[in-house]
């Protein structure tokens, strides 16, 4: 059974970039095919960082840009294909452990209250939900407040095939294509420099292009598509624990990873997978396996897989929001730092 609040298709804020780490599991979910198809293909990108020039650099794999108006939809679809019993439009209420050491799962469909008996849950309900809070998740207030916002524009040639990244005071954004060549401009900003700004995801763009001349330049010939601002917050850029009172945790609720690694869908893709495959293991064990067993078996799994990638990508998110060291490292170390990086965020050991 899968329960999903939200109803598809529908626009979502994000990077819509997938890196080249996702293609297998796109392949092993059977839609890898599906998506290249649609996706634009993006090989080489430019990072922009106040008082250093434009760093270009090329992906050591070619990413896709595909909207989540896309791919959610996509994979909602194919999910149903294998079996899935889907139901949209719902929210889950309630996580409880029987004696029998399964769930009752108390959800909303439509404004009518039901229940579900599972052996297992995994819990893939995005970087916040009340359930956090209900299951005493200790991970808010972790370091800065981030929101964050997208935006599409209509279709624009000279972006084709890249990705540009753009630093500025308080945060950063990027430009890149999705499929049909629209363009999506999507970013972060902290908290503390979003209040001191006034109303609206226009003075935060205006902020960001009175401080980085490129994102301007990019900017000004882009002519803004019919779907105004999205934006969401808040965010903390920090790992979680991937594991909770038995339930496994996916994707976001198990970390938001910085926008700008391009790694944020391909782990959330990855860690569904991980879940699944543990999972599996747990069910076709002589005996059944007892929850606890395996959420520690997954938590340690995932741990080995992703929690490097979490420590690297805020490291680098400190160097590049730096008011003077972002701009010196490029400077001084220029594509060689971004190959670096690309490689640290992408590596699965």
């Amino acid at each position: 059974m899968l329960l999903e609040k939200d109803r598809f298709p529908r626009p979502k804020v994000c990077g819509e970039f997938l890196s080249s780490t996702a293609r297998e599991s796109l392949e092993r979910l059977g839609v890898l095919e599906r998506v290249e198809s649609e996706a634009e293909t993006i090989r080489r990108g430019t990072l922009h960082l106040p008082g250093a020039g434009a760093i270009a650099f090329e992906l050591p794999r070619p990413g896709l840009g595909v909207s989540r108006y896309l791919l959610d939809d996509l994979l909602a679809a194919r999910a149903r294909e294998l079996g899935a019993d889907l139901h949209f439009g719902s929210r889950v209420l309630a996580l409880d452990r029987e004696d029998s050491g399964g769930f009752r799962v108390r959800f909303a469909v439509d404004g009518a209250e039901r229940e579900a008996a599972a052996r297992a849950v995994v819990g893939a309900w995005g970087r916040w939900d009340p359930l956090d809070r209900a299951l005493d998740r200790e991970f808010s207030g972790r370091g800065k407040r981030y929101l964050g916002w997208s935006r599409d524009y209509a279709p624009d040639s000279s972006l084709a095939g890249t990705v540009r990244l753009f630093a500025f005071p308080g945060g950063y954004c990027g430009l890149s294509r999705v499929e049909g060549g629209i363009v999506n401009l999507a970013g972060v900003v902290a908290e503390d420099v979003r209040r001191r700004l006034p109303p609206g995801w226009d003075a935060v763009v205006a902020h960001a292009r009175a401080a980085n001349g490129d994102l301007d330049a990019d900017l000004a010939p882009l002519t803004p598509g019919p779907v105004g601002f999205l934006g969401t917050g808040p965010v903390y850029f920090t790992a979680k624990p991937p594991a909770e009172n038995g339930i496994l945790m996916a994707g976001d609720a198990a970390g938001v990873i910085d926008p700008f690694s391009g790694e944020g869908q391909a782990a959330a893709l990855a860690s569904g997978i991980l879940a699944a495959e543990t999972l599996e293991s747990a069910f076709d064990a002589e005996g059944a396996a007892a929850p606890e067993e395996t959420a520690r078996l997954y938590a340690a799994a995932w741990r080995r897989r992703f929690e490097r990638r979490f420590s690297w990508s805020a490291a680098l998110r400190r160097l590049m929001l730096h008011p003077s060291l972002g701009g010196l490292a490029a400077r001084v170390a220029g594509p060689r730092a971004v190959r670096f990086a690309i490689a640290r965020l992408s590596s699965r050991a």
